[in-house]
């Protein structure tokens, strides 16, 4: 019966993990929206979007304007933007 068990389990955890998606990674220019009311530092995605980072500082202490940079991000849901351009995200990798 514990075998039955363990298998089970084995098999439910191969099923989650398949359907996990790896984070794609984004290429991406930093910019600088201090001037508009509530902003700061934002990611403007080569296609257009515009991402709103809680964590920007944690990978990059000195950004700077038109920065180029490669990212990783998650989406952060139920939070609350006073900028509201875009998303709000949070980084998960980011290479200068």
């Amino acid at each position: 019966m514990k075998k039955i068990q363990f298998l089970c389990v084995g098999l439910c955890m191969l099923i989650l993990y398949s359907c996990i998606k790896p984070n794609d990674s984004y290429n991406a220019t930093l910019k600088n929206y201090t001037g508009l009311d509530g902003c700061g530092w934002v990611i403007k995605m080569n296609d257009g979007k515009v991402l709103e980072p809680t964590n920007l500082n944690d990978f990059i202490s000195n950004p700077k304007e038109n920065q180029k940079v490669k990212i990783t991000y998650i989406t952060e849901n139920g939070m609350a933007s006073i900028c509201m351009v875009g998303k709000i995200v949070k980084i998960t990798s980011l290479e200068k």
